[in-house]
Order: C-alpha cells, then sequence, then structure tokens
C-alpha cells in the first residue's frame, strides 16, 4: 500500500463511490477510506450483500447502490474499510486507525464526503434504553434483516420517520403511535415552493402513497406534538407528549425518534474550513464553489455533508467533485470538464425540484421543545441542560466557554450528540442566533484511539509530528 495518492476520499456513500469511481477511471491514484466494514455508506448500507427480500422492501432508490458498488469495484479504486480517519490536515494529509494502528497517509487532494447523521434532540428520557434513532433501525435492518420487538412508538419530524414508519408496519411490527412534532396545518411559506415541486411528481407521489399506507394501517398518527418524554426507570416503558391541549400516553417497548438530519461537518471544522448556517434547516455546512472546493486548495466536500439533499444529489456532487479533481491533475481541460458535468448539473437540478417544498415542510422548530432542565444534554460527560443554563446566566456568551466550564461537548464524541442542542440552548438563553453562539472547536483526534498507536507512528519531516498532534490547536472555526 502506497503512502501518498492523487486523491483520498473520506467516505464510501454514494457521494464517496461516484467521486472514487470517476477519478479511479480516469487512471488517477485513489484511496477510499471509511469506517464502516463494507461500502455503501447509510442509504445504500450493506447492499451487496442485502437479501432478495430486503432489496424488494427498501426500494429502487437502495437498489440504485448497487450499481454504485459494482461500478466502484471494477474502477480501480483502493478501499480501506473499517478504517476511522482521526486527524485531517489542509495541505492533503490524513491519519486514519485501522486494526489497532494509525498510520498517515499523504495526497494532492482530499474529498470529504462524510455524509449526513441524524438530528439529535435532548427530550426528556432520550438516554434510556429502549429509545433509539429512527436511522439507526433502518441501519440495522438493511445490515442484518433486524427489527424491532414488542411494541413501537415513533417520534419527531421529516421524511425518515415516516418512511421507518411505513416500514415496520409493512413487517408486522406493532406501532403504537406515530408522534410528529410536524404542525397540522403546514405554514403559508411552504406555497411559493409548490410550483417547482410538481415537477418532481415522482418523489411527491412516493411520499403521498407512504402516507396512504400508514393511514390504512390504522396506526394513531398525530401532528402538531409538543413536549416529548419518554419515561421508565430502568427502559423506556411509556412516552408523553402534549396535542391539542391533551396529554397523549401511550405504553411501548420501544422509541424510535428522529427530527431530521444535518450534515456531518466535524473534519471540515477540524480542517479549518469556512462554515455557514442555514437558518432555516438549523444546520452548518461547509461553504465551497459548485465542484465542492473549500477554501482550502486541497480540501473537497461532497454529498450531503455540504447540505442536505439526499442520495441521488450526493451522488451528482461526487461526480462534480472528481471532474475538479481531474481537472487539477491536468487530465482533463476546462472545457471538457465543463461538459462531463452538464449531465450531472441537469440531473442535480432536476433532483432538487422537491427539495425546498419537503425542507419548508419539515423545516425545525426549536420553540416546539421545552428543553427541561434536568434532561442530560451530554451524553458523555453527563452535563444537564440546566448545567448549561447556569454558566449563561453568569455571563458567559461564547460556546467553547460554556465547553469549559461545564464539559459539554468535551467527551469522546465531541459534541456530535449535545452540539447542536447546546447552540440553540445557549443561543436562546442570550436571546441570539446561532451563528453568534459560535460553533464548539474540533480537535484531533475526531474518534478515541489509544495513545500507544500515535506512539508507534513513525516521525514525519512534513506536517505535524505525532508526538504534537494534539498540542497548541488554534481555534479553525470558520464564519
Amino acid at each position: 500500500m502506497s503512502n501518498h495518492y492523487d486523491a483520498i476520499v473520506i467516505g464510501a456513500g454514494p457521494a464517496g463511490l461516484a467521486a472514487s469511481s470517476n477519478l479511479a477511471e480516469m487512471g488517477l491514484k485513489v484511496l477510499t477510506l471509511d469506517e464502516q466494514n463494507r461500502i455503501g455508506g447509510q442509504i445504500y448500507r450493506n447492499v451487496e450483500n442485502a437479501s432478495v427480500t430486503n432489496l424488494v422492501k427498501m426500494g429502487e432508490e437502495y437498489r440504485r447502490g448497487q450499481d454504485l458498488a459494482t461500478r466502484f469495484r471494477k474502477s480501480g479504486a483502493e478501499y480501506l474499510g473499517n478504517a476511522s480517519v482521526w486527524n485531517v490536515e489542509r495541505e492533503g494529509r490524513v491519519c486514519y486507525s485501522r486494526n489497532g494502528v494509525s498510520e498517515r497517509i499523504t495526497a494532492n487532494y482530499v474529498i470529504v464526503a462524510t455524509g449526513a447523521m441524524e438530528r439529535p434532540v435532548p427530550i426528556p428520557g432520550w438516554t434510556l434504553p429502549g429509545v433509539m434513532g429512527a436511522g439507526a433501525v433502518n441501519g440495522l435492518a438493511k445490515e442484518a434483516d433486524l427489527c424491532p420487538s414488542g411494541t413501537v412508538v415513533l417520534a419527531g419530524s421529516g421524511p425518515l420517520l415516516l418512511l421507518e414508519a411505513a416500514l415496520l408496519i409493512e413487517k408486522g411490527v406493532k406501532v403504537a403511535a406515530i408522534l410528529e412534532t410536524t404542525p397540522k396545518i403546514p405554514s403559508p411559506t411552504i406555497l411559493p415552493h409548490v410550483p417547482k415541486a410538481i415537477l418532481g411528481t415522482k418523489f411527491l407521489l412516493k411520499g403521498v402513497k407512504m402516507l396512504l399506507d400508514i393511514r390504512k394501517s390504522g396506526v394513531p398518527h398525530y401532528k402538531g406534538v409538543t413536549n416529548l418524554k419518554a419515561l421508565g426507570e430502568t427502559t423506556v416503558t411509556s412516552v408523553e407528549a402534549d396535542y391539542g391541549g391533551k396529554k397523549l400516553s401511550f405504553i411501548t417497548d420501544m422509541l424510535l425518534v428522529h427530527f431530521g438530519v444535518i450534515p456531518d461537518s466535524h473534519i471540515y471544522r477540524l480542517v479549518g474550513c469556512h462554515m455557514e448556517w442555514d437558518k432555516n434547516q438549523r444546520y452548518w455546512y461547509p461553504s465551497t464553489d459548485e465542484w465542492g472546493r473549500t477554501n482550502f486548495e486541497q480540501i473537497f466536500a461532497a454529498g450531503d455533508a455540504t447540505g442536505v439533499s439526499g442520495a441521488l444529489a450526493a451522488e451528482y456532487k461526487g461526480e462534480l467533485a472528481a471532474l475538479e479533481v481531474a481537472h487539477c491533475h491536468g487530465i482533463i481541460p476546462q472545457y471538457e470538464r465543463d461538459c462531463l458535468a452538464k449531465p450531472f448539473l441537469k440531473e442535480l437540478q432536476h433532483d432538487g425540484y422537491p427539495r425546498p417544498l419537503i425542507d419548508a415542510f419539515f423545516a425545525p422548530d426549536p420553540n416546539r421543545f421545552a428543553f427541561e432542565d434536568t434532561t442530560v444534554l451530554c451524553r458523555c460527560e453527563n452535563i444537564t441542560v440546566g448545567d448549561v443554563r447556569n454558566v449563561v446566566s453568569e455571563g458567559v456568551t461564547d460556546l467553547n466557554e460554556v465547553k469549559t466550564i461545564t464539559r459539554c461537548g468535551m467527551g469522546p464524541c465531541q459534541g456530535r450528540m449535545c452540539g447542536p442542542a447546546l447552540g440553540e440552548i445557549v443561543a436562546a438563553e442570550r436571546d441570539s442566533s446561532m451563528p453568534a453562539a459560535g460553533l464548539l472547536t474540533i480537535r484531533p483526534p475526531l474518534k478515541p484511539i489509544p495513545l500507544e498507536e500515535v506512539a508507534a507512528m513513525p516521525i514525519e519531516s512534513g506536517g505535524v509530528d505525532p508526538a504534537n498532534l494534539f498540542k497548541n490547536q488554534s481555534k479553525k472555526v470558520g464564519h
């Protein structure tokens, strides 16, 4: 295995597979790193080994992953699964851990295609056993044909919540209720997006069919609920919510929550990429040009990590990033790059027609959540919402200062599970905006690794020596 590549692609989902395949097909030396042991990312998880039953139930969108996987295998791109990337430098150096050994490699260009993650929302009781993300259950179904046993309640907002509900109902799972925080009556702000969304009829019809299937099942479906709570002593036993002045309560063995998805932005923030705030979808994403180039010459972003748009859009963004990287290598001239990009740009535009309507319909509203003081916010350090509010009330205004004092966001996940809600709480307490509250500083290692792995790494003449990787880390957050 080489220590230097023309391009390193981080992530083997739709964007990463498309980018890697395109570059390798052009003759470039490409390495694809992914944390999972199989290619496909979250959306196409285990697609190469999926059962016939799963291929049918997950639909044609999931089956599209088979074509991507086949192309990738034939492309000649190198692939390393079970590789946890824990440091990326703007000059193209990447550190990863695999099978208990950490390696450092370099590339002329790095394409970061880390995708999206479920938005973590700290409702009371969310740390109880039996409370899971709906996306996690979807992943287990793809990975091992696993299905929840007992009674299930689904709660939250977003298309994936309804999709998972429909899939579970089809599988015969006993669903006690679907509790949507989405308002019963959509906001008038969705109306300007309707004409363009009609151009994406296929996508809309799929959503209508999904809702009809849920209605036909007879499963209680409530919209506009607030104050969700998971109750229980040693495991979740019931779920409560407010609905139209009434208190809803359901006995359950499992609560599946989902509040939309947000870009997985940790690598971009570690590198120091300029980040932008989407005030409607309420998430941070890296600022890029149409090719995915960030403010650093050698760092590209592709897929949902640049803004959540779905699997097809992620794939096309991966193709575009690859074309620009190939152009930068001198493999193709500008006119050929532009010519090859046209069909992807056209498909990207067509795929995006329904997106503004969907985004507006399921737009997150933090006002629908009353974060209680006793609710655990930071699972790693067991910090409550009240702990954070107390510090802010004493005059602390910066998100990283709050982290330093409370340790909220200082655990192994580095704020993946608490960072978004922490920002919302601090901004609300200050009566200011999320950009004003700032972003948590991300430091290497991105994922926990044994110190002996770092100690065993060879000292390099270029870049940061392993011994200095965790020292004097300056703030790298761009706004």
